[in-house]
């Protein structure tokens, strides 16, 4: 209080100084620095206008604001108050939300202060359009007051509803409100004009008749859904009267009780727009099947289903036209038989138009043709037709494959002739060519086309030796034929219409049968003159893999030995299993070159010489190598990639290497030696099968060779066996060469030396096989 009171002083002083004389009164610039020292101290509060010419409180300028806004009706922009004013726009604003702060009367809506008694006036203007107009939408008060959707709806009409606005709020829209009497005067208007209405109304009829807004139109219709109902709520839709309704329910009932059916059309006519759900919605306990174009009760799928099933069991056939009604068109009968034609029935049935044929009653119809058939086949066979119909069809295969060739070796040429133009690409002088091979696919017993022909029992061949022509075809047996043959049976039932499209339903069929049956002649008549020289790929190629692996593990064995002796094993080798795979490969491509193997013995070099050079170019090559490399290979290696490359010509597979199979090969191979040993009683191949046992185990390897060879396995088995064993082999070897010395000798001396040295071997023979059939591996040779 005491520095209010000093305030008051100062202003006292002041304007007393002010008002005194000229040698007292202070200058407007002494009064500004006053002024400053006193807001700097603290002392006064106050604002700057923006001029900075007039100073303002905060308490005058709250009251001007609210002078401001009395005089502007209650409502006043902050920007239009800070011009008037001449106060910074930010100070107008920090006051008004104080005010509003204060005064729960006052709102501050989008940069404007509004007063609630503004508010009342608006709800006041509101109320009396009502009255005018009925209804009112709150976006046309946005627009007319500028304020926004909310504030105008929950401040102002929801907040004096009731009070100053006497309206009710539509129900589907919160933005629309209208009162009673606007409500009631046009419901009268629709109820009106729905009475009068006796047959299906567009809605945008009853809109314009009425000139009532859609909205209270629909909603109108939902309370007055006595009088009718409607299709869609929208000017497309249509209202439609119950009388109207009860009139086309009741004539589709009494329609559909006397036919079983109804068709699509006639209930359309009727204005029905969705017949479905119409149909449905007035027989709700029949059970109905929807087809294209009507719909038909289960009354006659039953009818047709009990008539099917006793054709089916009585093997017979059934004419659906002759149970069904006449107003059905065919394809309303096609729709009805897939309803009824089960997966079990269908196998069971064969549908030409409205008739049903069973497939046992088809079969007897065509028995008579099996025996046409075979009688065709076997003439076929007998005539040579058949086989020339081969003979062209394999032609024809071979000049399409060389066709194809050619065309791709001249692709290649023109594409190496680019290449060497444009020397791009690893073209040109420096560019590198690389061939490659094509495996030729054989074709094998394919079928030829099969047509229709008039002409009655005629074997026919045709083949064309252009490029690009038809492919060869036989035909055994007509559909003509097969029709005369049906229409006998079919005749007494009055079906003699339906043999044409019988027979040519079997066509097809019986060809297929004509063809195989006169295959199976054909073949027949091949294996009786074939059988003892063809043999199976499959057989063929199992037999050519155990050769090879044997060969394979052979060679391990003779790798033990010194050159000298390895070259002698290795011919005998190639002698006995490399002869015998060369030889099946030969007899194979005889076989598919069809060259005559007629052979009684064993192949010699010069048949398979002859073989390979008359084979086909595909085999030639490699058959031809391959019978060098059996006398010429200096190596296993060289003959077993030869062999190889031979089986791949031959479109045969090699297996792969397996070690675990190889050890149970050698496992089985020494135990089949031991029990050879164990059987034989000549001292010759009892010592033979002894050292090549003792091979094997302390080897772990397979070893192929002679009697001759003994001698140098003797020497080899020095180093595994012991000296006691050592000296009995030894000594057994040196009687069995002075017994078989002997042998060829006649005199009496020689035989009683026989004598004595076959006491001999018989004693040792037991040492022997027991040497062998105990002996263990103490060490294992390396094995390169």
């Amino acid at each position: 209080m005491a520095d209010w009171d000093e305030i008051k002083r100062l202003a006292a002083d002041f304007q007393k100084a002010q008002l005194s004389t000229g040698l007292q009164r202070l200058s407007e610039r002494n009064c500004i620095e006053i002024v400053r020292l006193l807001i700097e101290k603290g002392l006064i509060d106050v604002i700057y206008t923006n001029d900075g010419k007039e100073y303002l409180t905060q308490d005058h300028l709250k009251q001007e604001v609210k002078d401001e806004l009395y005089v502007r009706g209650g409502r006043v922009n902050l920007i239009e108050l800070a011009r008037v004013l001449n106060v910074d726009f930010g100070k107008i604003e920090y006051t008004a939300k104080r005010l509003v702060e204060k005064d729960p009367n006052l709102h501050l809506l989008l940069g404007q202060l509004i007063e609630t008694s503004y508010l009342q006036r608006v709800a006041s203007e509101i109320n009396q359009k009502l009255v005018q107009y009925g209804e009112i939408h709150i976006g046309q008060l946005t627009t007319t007051y500028d304020l926004p959707t909310d504030f105008i709806l929950n401040k102002i009409v929801l907040g004096n509803l009731h009070k100053v606005i006497f309206a009710k709020q539509d129900p589907t829209n919160a933005h629309i409100f209208f009162t009673q009497s606007y409500i009631a005067r046009n419901k009268a208007k629709i109820r009106g004009a729905l009475a009068a209405i006796t047959k299906p109304t567009p809605i945008s009829v009853i809109l314009n008749l009425t000139d009532v807004p859609a909205r209270i139109l629909y909603m109108s219709l939902n309370e007055m859904s006595s009088l009718g109902s409607v299709t869609v709520q929208s000017p497309a839709g249509q209202y439609i009267p119950h009388v109207y309704q009860r009139m086309q329910a009741q004539w589709v009932k009494d329609y559909f009780k006397q036919n079983g059916h109804i068709m699509y059309e006639t209930v359309t006519k009727l204005g029905v727009s969705d017949v479905r759900s119409f149909v449905q919605a007035q027989l709700p306990d029949e059970k109905l099947v929807q087809l294209k174009n009507c719909i038909i009760g289960n009354r006659l799928i039953d009818q047709v289903k009990d008539s099917m099933d006793m054709c089916v069991t009585s093997n017979s056939y059934l004419d659906i036209s002759t149970i069904l009604p006449s107003s059905l068109s065919d394809d309303n009968i096609e729709e009805i038989l897939t309803h009824i034609l089960t997966p079990t029935i269908r196998k069971q049935t064969y549908v030409f138009g409205m008739v049903v044929l069973t497939v046992n009653f088809m079969d007897e119809c065509v028995k008579g043709c099996l025996e046409l058939v075979n009688e065709h086949a076997k003439r076929a066979v007998e005539s040579g037709s058949y086989q020339k119909y081969i003979a062209e069809k394999s032609m024809k295969h071979q000049e399409v494959d060389h066709g194809v060739m050619e065309e791709e070796k001249a692709d290649k040429r023109e594409e190496r002739r680019k290449k060497a133009s444009t020397g791009k690409g690893g073209g040109g002088a420096q560019g590198r060519e690389t061939k490659t091979k094509s495996t030729k696919k054989h074709a094998r017993g394919t079928r030829g086309n099969v047509s229709d022909s008039d002409d009655g029992g005629e074997i026919q061949t045709n083949a064309s030796n252009k490029k690009g022509g038809k492919d060869p075809h036989i035909e055994l047996i007509t559909a003509k034929e097969i029709a005369k043959v049906v229409e006998k049976t079919l005749e007494p039932e009055g079906l003699e219409m339906l043999a044409k499209d019988v027979a040519n339903h079997y066509f097809p069929i019986l060809s297929k049968q004509a063809l195989v049956k006169a295959h199976e002649l054909y073949e027949q008549s091949l294996q009786k003159n074939n059988q003892n020289r063809r043999q199976t790929h499959a057989s063929i190629q199992e037999k050519l893999n155990t050769l090879y692996n044997d060969i394979r593990l052979y060679e391990k064995g003779l790798k033990l030995f010194p050159a000298d002796v390895q070259g002698q094993l290795l011919k005998y080798l190639l002698k006995t299993f490399g002869t015998d795979a060369c030889n099946e490969l030969c007899l194979y491509v005889a076989s598919e070159c069809n060259l005559n193997t007629n052979f009684n013995a064993p192949l010699t070099t010069e048949q398979r010489t002859k073989i390979a050079n008359d084979s086909a170019p595909e085999y030639r090559s490699h058959l031809q190598t391959l019978c060098k490399a059996l006398s010429a290979s200096e190596t296993v290696e060289d003959f077993l990639d030869k062999t190889e490359k031979t089986m791949q010509a031959c479109s045969m597979m090699l297996k792969k290497i397996d070690k675990k199979k190889d050890r149970n090969l050698i496992l089985c191979h020494k135990h089949g030696l031991l029990e050879q040993l164990t059987n034989c009683t000549d001292p010759a191949l009892v010592l033979h099968l002894a050292v090549l046992i003792i091979f094997t185990i302390s080897t772990q390897t397979m070893l192929h060779a002679s009697g001759r060879h003994v001698s140098a396995i003797l020497t080899f088995l020095q180093t595994v066996l012991s000296t006691d064993d050592s000296k009995v082999f030894n000594n057994y070897h040196d009687l069995v060469l002075k017994l078989l010395s002997t042998e060829s000798s006649t005199t009496e001396e020689a035989k009683a030396n026989a004598e004595d040295i076959t006491k001999q071997l018989g004693e040792l023979t037991p040492v022997v096989k027991n040497i062998a059939g105990n002996f263990k591996k103490a060490g294992v040779t390396p094995v390169e």
